[in-house]
């Protein structure tokens, strides 16, 4: 038995969930505190957990799993920069009452707006996550976190239900700050809710290939999806390696250290220090999401590993693409026929192509909006990523 690394890691979350449901609010808190054992042992992993104060258990389990995976052989771990230290990445959460009082004046401003129904949920989370190695080797960090979900039911005119919602995290570094986006968030849903009132369907001769423009939001859901691709685990991850996917000037990278995103970080989950990579260079796939075991396998490096109670996965902390040089203005004025996407309610990666289903969507003509539509669907090839300008 060649034993390659090992460690005990912790995540606790203390929670408060405090919510408004047409007239009624509660609040609710607890905490969890999960345990696990992990061990590589020729490259394979054995990873025993739990949330119970319960020691002799998680030895019993311990046994099970090592006496199974001593048997095996994987693909080993790549040579690594292990994190030492302790990180906080947030400075203090808004106090419980002042958002009682905040979200229970937004919903009933909500009604002068022709709501119905107003939900508002806030959920403020201290999150502690540690990787502890041998000779009190440590990596810990502190992150506090505030997840925002606005739910508004509204009618037609013709008394047909009309529903619009956001949802946001945030990390608090600043108290007033998070109760501004709250409010920011809550003006949004009215703003959608409102503008909801005037879309009409897609006519039936606009269907089939068109020029689209996409808003901030529905652009990062095209590069998550292209991401999803930059999985190191996905079967056709290894082809797309010196693969021109995009134009010459299109340029993606993950950066960890992106201040502010909700998913920054300076370690990953199996204790490797995050590092800037460059995932996609004028056009060209460069490099992949990586753990240590892919990157042991294709020749890469750690630090992109998703997981504390599982086997390690691959995926990005903040991707960034590199801006253009055209203003929006020009973007829409280059449009002569074709639609404006604005927000995306879902987007998935399928075969051959990337879809997604708009929030909002307006036709544009002649280089400007003309009319706001509802669209079901939009289905992007994989190859059409070479066409973004």
């Amino acid at each position: 038995m060649n034993t390659v690394y090992n460690d005990t890691v912790s995540l606790s979350e203390d929670v408060t969930q405090i919510a408004i449901r047409d007239g009624s609010i509660d609040i609710n808190t607890y905490t969890n505190v999960s345990y696990g054992f992990r061990i590589n042992i020729n490259g394979c992993w054995s990873i025993v957990s739990t949330n119970r104060n319960n020691l002799e258990l998680l030895d019993r389990f311990k046994r099970v799993s090592l006496n199974i995976t001593r048997l095996k052989e994987c693909e080993g771990l790549a040579e690594a920069e292990l994190y030492k230290g302790y990180v906080e990445i947030d400075k203090e959460l808004p106090d419980s009452e002042d958002i009682v009082k905040l979200i229970h004046n937004l919903c009933e401003e909500a009604r002068g707006f022709n709501v119905a129904r107003c939900e508002i949920i806030v959920i403020l989370k201290n999150v502690i996550k540690s990787i502890e190695r041998d000779y009190n080797d440590r990596a810990q960090e502190l992150r506090r976190i505030v997840e925002i979900e606005i739910g508004l039911l509204g009618k037609s005119s013709l008394g047909l239900p009309i529903f619009s919602s956001i949802y946001n995290t945030i990390i608090s570094w600043n108290p007033k700050e998070v109760l501004k986006s709250i409010e920011n968030s809550f003006k949004l849903a009215i703003d959608r809710l409102t503008r909801s009132y005037t879309m009409r369907s897609l006519k039936p001769y606009l269907y089939g290939k068109a020029i689209v423009v996409l808003d901030h939001t529905a652009t990062a859901a095209l590069f998550h999806e292209i991401s999803h691709m930059l999985d190191s685990t996905y079967f056709y991850s290894q082809k797309l390696l010196g693969y021109k996917l995009g134009p010459d000037e299109l340029e993606v990278y993950d950066e960890p250290y992106s201040y502010g995103a909700p998913s920054m970080r300076f370690f990953d989950d199996e204790g490797v220090i995050a590092k800037k990579r460059t995932l996609i260079e004028n056009g060209v796939v460069r490099d992949l999401h990586h753990t240590r075991s892919t990157a042991k396998t294709m020749g890469s490096e750690p630090g992109s590993a998703y997981g504390l109670f599982h086997k390690p996965v691959p995926f990005h902390t903040v991707l960034t693409i590199k801006p253009g040089d055209w203003r929006f203005n020009e973007i829409l004025e280059d449009t002569k026929r074709g639609f404006y996407i604005e927000g995306v309610a879902m987007a998935t990666l399928e075969e051959g192509y990337i879809r997604f289903v708009p929030e909002f969507s307006y036709t544009i003509e002649n280089g400007e909006f003309r009319e706001s539509i509802k669209i079901r669907e939009v289905k992007i090839p994989l190859q059409s990523i070479k066409t973004i300008n």
